[in-house]
């Protein structure tokens, strides 16, 4: 093999890893950096100038929730393009096609390799057909740079074409610790170590609506609230019947100011199959009656008043919801509304003899409302000696006179 066989096929080596380097498509490490990917390279349909990745319209976060379940259940890049395209139209796609126009933006590139390769070539025969006249002193450092160059780059495009790796991924990219496994740390540990676990389980899995909405909620509690309104929104539009993240986005939503929000949630909670876990965390937290004062003092009587309903109507006997319609109807100050709490009342009396609530408000409505002092009395005496009573409302019986001191 002559030298000019020899450089020939040096440089078309060279030049074909840089082809093969620049146009072959960059593996994701992961799901999410494949759902991320994707949401970027497709327009948002309702608005100016934002792709779906950065926007945060209702119908960019449904898109990206498809995304989410289409890479997880294995579906192919070609395959999500194809969706969005056949549901939004070509418009939606910023990435190019092979065809028309479009086509120069892959065939450019190609073309610039190629005239570079030629001229690369053209300095090695002029090298080779100047050796004997001196000049291969001069050009032989001339074409080794250039080579040498063209390789760095092609290392470099090809360093790039592989992606990143952190300290102790394998080179397969081999999940070494389950969704599940992670999900479990993250139960236990404390705030910012379990926003992190969520965050790799995401990383593995984006659809995984429980990371996704344990996530939204450790990170309100942490204080970030416009990453954890993010959260929640994204769980709600991936599985809107799952039931643990219209707890925390109802509870998100009232500290926002949108009671109405927050209800619509709840009615949403009563209609799904949810664990009695969940019942029992939005009775703790004296969510749903908290939601349905702030709807009533905010004119909302009826939508109170429904909400309580759809709260009675899978738990007839809870006797704090039956304690909060009567005080919401005595609260109108309409006599025949004040007579009708004090139906609720009794009920809710009946329901939990113990229940704080309702002792507190029938007291009121009968020593207040109704002058039957007496009633009131035997209420107020029977609140104050449960060993738990919420602060605000002895404060409040004890303001009308109906304190343990006569």
């Amino acid at each position: 093999m002559n030298r000019r066989t020899a450089w020939f096929l040096v440089a078309a080596m060279v030049l074909g890893a840089l082809l093969v380097a620049e146009t072959a498509e960059r593996p994701a490490l992961t799901n999410a950096d494949r759902v991320h990917d994707l949401a970027g390279d497709f327009a948002c349909p309702v608005c100016q100038g934002q792709s779906v990745a950065e926007s945060d319209a209702p119908v960019a976060r449904t898109i990206r929730a498809t995304i989410r379940s289409m890479v997880d259940e294995g579906a192919t890049d070609g395959e999500v393009r194809e969706l969005l395209v056949s549901s939004f139209g070509e418009d939606i796609d910023y990435a190019p096609r092979g065809d028309g126009l479009t086509s120069l933006v892959w065939i450019l590139p190609v073309l610039v390799l190629a005239m570079a390769g030629s001229g690369l070539a053209m300095a090695v025969r002029r090298w080779q057909g100047g050796a004997g006249k001196g000049r291969s002193a001069v050009g032989r450092p001339v074409v080794l740079t250039g080579v040498a160059l063209v390789a760095v780059l092609a290392g470099l495009l090809m360093a790039r074409s592989v992606g990143d790796r952190g300290r102790g991924d394998t080179l397969s990219g081999e999940i070494r610790l389950s969704t599940r496994t992670l999900l479990i740390e993250a139960g236990v540990a404390g705030p910012g170590e379990a926003i992190a676990l969520y965050g790799q389980v995401l990383e593995i899995q984006p659809s995984n609506v429980e990371a996704l909405a344990y996530r939204g909620w450790a990170l309100w509690r942490s204080g970030a609230a416009e990453r954890a309104r993010a959260d929640m929104a994204d769980a709600v539009d991936l599985d809107p019947t799952y039931p643990d993240v219209r707890v925390f986005r109802a509870s998100q939503r009232l500290a926002d100011g949108d009671p109405v929000g927050a209800a619509s949630d709840l009615v949403v909670l009563d209609g799904l199959d949810a664990p009695p876990i969940v019942g029992d965390l939005v009775v703790a937290a004296h969510l749903r009656e908290r939601v349905a004062g702030e709807l009533a003092r905010g004119g909302g009587l009826l939508a109170a008043l429904e909400l309580l309903d759809s709260g009675l109507e899978r738990d007839p006997g809870a006797a704090s919801l039956l304690a909060e319609r009567g005080w919401l109807l005595a609260g109108t100050g309409d006599p025949d509304l004040v007579a009708l709490s004090l139906v609720s009342l009794d009920a809710a009396v009946l329901a939990g003899p113990d229940n704080p609530y309702a002792l507190a408000y029938r007291a009121l409505v009968n020593g207040v409302l109704l002058g039957r002092p007496e009633a009131a009395w035997e209420d107020s005496e029977a609140f104050f000696g449960l060993r738990d009573r919420p602060t605000g409302l002895a404060d409040l019986l004890a303001d009308q006179g109906l304190g343990p001191e006569r």
